[in-house]
């Protein structure tokens, strides 16, 4: 059996499921269990398939057909050029997140410390470690479930500090200020957005995803309120905040920060979608 033969048939079977990206994800399926990128793999569709390949691409599709989201079965995705590993439990970095950490890269580019709340993979945090010399940061995750990931994500990088804390408990807050012995320059957070009723209309995929890294409250807003609130328990005096936001939420994030007494930005997604919200005090 060739990889072409693979592949069509992996492909076949995806769109049977009403997979409109079929295609990709068997390319992206089949290019990992082969060690490839995708551009060498379409050199070699007509190559004896390795003996095991069929049975590693059933078992993929079982997976794919009852939800799991394909970054889910093999154990990464990439954000910002860099590998980040994921699993069940762990949210999965989606590519609008690199706008916020584009932004928290710039803020940062002449070092200073920083702090990620609700880091779930910690990919914002490795983007900017990767990007920002002498950089210090904290990545603030709640989840037992997703911390491993946190942990096995950032662990090359020494000058970023793993912490288990819930951002809506100010003693979880002030412990994370006593992390580097003063606060810190900038807050960057991408945190549950999504109002709780609009939760069991999500795609399938998404709701594999854990429900914690989703659920945003009543209407979507209830983390942002609450870090901003409390904000002063864990920054320095003067400080900046980087707050990625769903659809239709940065005026009223803009104005929360507003009222709080922050200098308010917007940034746009490449889509041209208000997704980054940005306040300096």
């Amino acid at each position: 059996m060739t990889i072409r033969e693979c592949r069509d048939e992996t492909c076949d079977i995806l769109k049977s499921f009403g997979n409109d990206e079929a295609e990709v994800i068997t390319d992206i399926v089949l290019a990992h269990y082969l060690g490839l990128d995708r551009g060498r793999l379409l050199t070699m569709l007509d190559d004896e398939a390795p003996e095991n390949l069929p049975y590693l691409l059933a078992d993929a599709v079982n997976m794919l057909s009852m939800g799991v989201p394909v970054q889910y079965i093999l154990g990464s995705c990439w954000f910002y050029g860099l590998e980040v590993k994921v699993g069940q439990g762990c949210f999965i970095p989606r590519p609008d997140t690199e706008i916020l950490a584009q932004a928290a890269i710039g803020l940062l580019k002449n070092g200073g410390c920083f702090v990620e709340l609700c880091a779930g993979s910690g990919c914002v945090s490795m983007a900017i470690a990767e990007n920002v010399p002498n950089v210090r940061g904290t990545a603030a995750e709640l989840s037992l479930k997703a911390l491993p990931y946190t942990e096995a994500n950032l662990e090359k990088y020494p000058n970023i500090k793993v912490k288990r804390a819930d951002v809506l408990d100010p003693e979880d807050l002030n412990s994370l200020f006593e992390e580097w012995g003063e606060g810190y320059d900038l807050l960057v957070c991408n945190p549950p957005y999504i109002p709780t009723a609009d939760i069991p209309n999500l795609a399938p995929q998404v709701q594999y995803e854990p429900e914690t890294a989703l659920d945003g409250g009543e209407n979507g807003l209830k983390y942002y309120r609450y870090i901003i609130a409390n904000a002063d328990l864990l920054m320095k005096p003067s400080h900046r905040i980087l707050f990625e936001v769903g659809v239709g939420q940065a005026d009223a994030v803009s104005k929360m920060l507003s009222v709080m007494g922050y200098s308010v930005a917007v940034l746009k997604d490449l889509g041209g979608i208000d997704r980054v919200v940005f306040g300096e005090k």
